[in-house]
């Protein structure tokens, strides 16, 4: 199962994946037909080919059942990027385990809390270092910002990163726009620019009306985007992620739906969403969660970056020892080499 870039890249893609990411308990109710006819087509398949190891990435809902169907027909599972089992459905740890034969984790963390409960681990390290490791300019992108960050006389730069999901940028938009005009409003005499990143998958032209002017949509990959932003607004996710291991001081925002926010309140049991304060075990970036993510508060906490210089070193040393702990470029090289032991081990 797949989309267009895993078929350029050679598999036979049995089953698209488009139109099954989506977040949030009704968006799920929603498409579950879609999903089901996707699950049956792919369980045929399993039934009708010599399938040698399942390889499931992810997306534990779905994933699962298929684990459990390809370890009954005797197909080991090497499950790529662990549950997320530490935050929330803990009761699942038992169920993991019988279908999962060997697990890659990507946070640090992981690998000692999935080892302790019985898995079988290949700690990955994680995939954005491929971006972000001694390959990415963060000492001379830190310095430049500094300097544009002290400098009152040069242009504020400030990205906007507001996600790629549809209920995300519902909810979202609004919000990010009237922030934007309330930080021009908190700095009349600075020159401040807006730089908008459009995912894949989303229209950059919705995103050029949601901000009207004064605002630069791009389609740059953000590890470009972040060598030349000073300050950003990070939707919670991968972004945020990405904006810490760039050294990008920035505020994090996440809202979305009444009910998806009640459910995932009681179920959800970490104390950040944020990755880099997971990881981190400490509030490295603010977080502005739902009726917290107001516009001039989020202003106001992004503007807090330019007057205090002690905070923005705090959160510089924190970045470097977050790159250190995410370890280094090569991750998918590496995991596909520990693919092939496996087999080889399990056959002999």
């Amino acid at each position: 199962m797949g989309g267009s870039a895993l078929e350029r890249a050679g598999a036979d893609v049995v089953q698209a994946s488009d139109g099954l990411s989506v977040m949030g308990f009704s968006e799920v109710l929603r498409i579950l037909p879609t999903v089901a006819r996707a699950r049956r087509n792919l369980v045929d398949f399993m039934e009708q080919e010599e399938v040698d190891l399942f390889v499931p990435i992810d997306f534990p809902g779905f994933n699962s059942g298929l684990a459990k169907k390809a370890k009954g027909r005797g197909v080991p599972v090497f499950w790529l990027i662990a549950p997320q089992v530490w935050a929330w459905g803990s009761w699942r740890i038992p169920g993991f385990r019988r279908r999962i034969d060997r697990l890659g984790t990507l946070l640090p963390f992981e690998k000692h809390f999935f080892s302790e409960r019985g898995f079988d681990v290949f700690p990955m390290g994680h995939p954005l270092m491929d971006d972000y490791d001694t390959g990415f300019p963060f000492a001379a992108a830190r310095d430049r910002r500094e300097a544009h960050l002290n400098d009152p006389r040069h242009p504020l730069v400030i990205g906007i990163f507001p996600g790629s999901r549809r209920q995300e940028l519902d909810h979202l938009l609004p919000v990010l726009r009237v922030t934007s005009q309330a930080i021009i409003g908190l700095l009349p005499d600075r020159e401040v620019r807006f730089v908008v990143s459009s995912a894949p998958g989303v229209d950059p032209l919705r995103l050029s009306e949601a901000f009207q002017t004064g605002c630069e949509v791009s389609q740059d990959p953000l590890p470009k985007l972040m060598e030349v932003v000073d300050l950003a607004l990070v939707c919670s996710g991968t972004a945020s992620l990405e904006a810490a291991l760039a050294g990008v001081p920035h505020e994090l925002v996440y809202r979305t739906g009444g009910l998806n926010y009640f459910l995932g309140k009681r179920l959800v049991k970490t104390p950040f969403i944020g990755l880099s304060n997971l990881i981190m075990d400490k509030p490295m970036v603010r977080e502005h969660v739902q009726g917290q993510a107001k516009p001039l508060s989020l202003a106001q906490a992004l503007l807090r970056w330019l007057a205090r210089p002690a905070e923005r070193q705090q959160f510089f040393d924190d970045a470097r020892n977050l790159r250190q702990m995410c370890g280094q470029a090569g991750v998918w090289d590496r995991t596909a080499v520990d693919i092939l032991d496996f087999l080889v081990t399990r056959d002999r």
